[in-house]
């Protein structure tokens, strides 16, 4: 009976630490994501509830982010912890073995991978959709925005320039406005209209009205050069609408794609080598990473118990150099992988194998010699 009362007391250890670290993993996350979503858009008229949606979508995905750094941090802490408090040493000396004293994390760094897996695959892209939609509405509330001079601004499909703005009355001077349509992912139409007066004002939840004045009109179809559109007006009025990919037809990016649907599409064919490839790379990924809590587990836990009185700042330090050898090398195997397809998906699982072998290494040199 004495072994599952050990076991129940490491895990309470390990849980405390792993409840403050992923609490204060989550929390800085949360406030970066909130930051980067407010400076997608204006800073006045936006939507509370909107952002508030769409940061509670992002939550899996940054839960996912944390965990395994989390679960890192907490096992070097509780274990550095009960190594220098003398426990490990007391519980070596009752007989009790690595692999009792370790029971309790190890399915606990079973159980986190299970958890990404479900979280990486499926329920946070399907997360991360929510979270842009609601951004996107977000963005479509604006009732404000300010242009400035001699600056190229992207507004939807458009793209807008004025020499001179005036901000209190919405006059411009000298503008421009371009937009290119694309039809089966190249250059169709290219629409090019100048103007010497103007000005602009915002409808919204739709976007920003353009009333022209003394311009020009051209169009040219990029199927055929020698067809050109061309007109002048003295006065011309168009609605720029702040994202015209919004709502059902917004064009999705591989991390909005849950992996049961990257495979699909990869099945069905994609002409786009780079898109292919980006495909690919995202569905492997998504497992490569799921493994971190067991591949920390194997690096860490005789990492934790060797510590002994050296304190938790070796903890805090052994933490920051694992996540950096072992995320860095995982962008380094991603991006080999995209550049050069034969190494792919090897060098995508690359740094868990490179991980878990160092691990093994490490139990063999410093757990069984004890």
């Amino acid at each position: 009976m004495s072994v599952p009362i050990v076991r129940s007391y490491l895990l309470k250890v390990f849980a405390k630490f792993l409840g403050l670290s992923l609490f204060v993993f989550v929390s800085l996350l949360v406030m970066l994501n909130f930051v980067q979503i407010i400076n997608q858009g204006v800073l006045t008229g936006f939507s509370f509830y909107f952002l508030v949606k769409s940061i509670i979508y992002l939550l899996p995905n940054i839960v996912a982010t944390s965990l395994p750094l989390a679960f890192l941090l907490a096992m070097l802490l509780s274990l550095g912890q009960l190594s220098q408090d003398g426990e490990i040493i007391a519980l070596r000396a009752g007989g009790f073995s690595f692999y009792n004293i370790l029971y309790s994390v190890f399915w606990a760094s079973a159980a986190a991978t299970l958890v990404l897996l479900f979280v990486n695959n499926w329920l946070g892209p399907k997360a991360m959709k929510r979270s842009t939609d609601y951004t996107v509405s977000m963005l479509n509330r604006v009732t404000r925005i300010e242009l400035k001079p001699r600056t190229f601004q992207q507004i939807s499909d458009w793209v807008l320039y004025a020499g001179q703005v005036n901000s209190l009355t919405g006059g411009m001077r000298g503008v421009k406005l371009v937009r290119r349509i694309n039809k089966d992912k190249a250059p169709a139409f290219v629409t090019m209209i100048n103007a010497s007066d103007g000005r602009y004002s915002v409808v919204r939840e739709r976007g920003m009205q353009i009333e022209l004045a003394s311009g020009q009109f051209s169009q040219i179809d990029c199927l055929n050069p020698k067809k050109i559109l061309y007109g002048r007006f003295s006065s011309y009025t168009t609605m720029l609408p702040f994202f015209a990919e919004s709502g059902p037809g917004r064009k999705l990016n591989q991390r909005e794609i849950s992996t049961p649907g990257l495979l699909a599409r990869l099945k069905a064919g994609i002409d786009d080598p780079q898109i292919k490839a980006k495909y690919r790379i995202e569905a492997a990924s998504r497992f490569a990473l799921a493994l971190a809590p067991l591949v920390f587990f194997l690096v860490g836990a005789p990492l934790g118990v060797a510590l002994d009185k050296r304190g938790r700042s070796l903890g805090f330090g052994l933490t920051l150099l694992i996540i950096f050898f072992y995320y860095g090398l995982t962008i380094t195997g991603m991006v080999l992988a995209r550049k050069y397809s034969v190494l792919f998906p090897w060098a995508v699982f690359a740094p868990a194998l490179l991980t878990g072998l160092a691990g093994a290494w490490l139990w063999k040199r410093r757990l069984y010699a004890k």
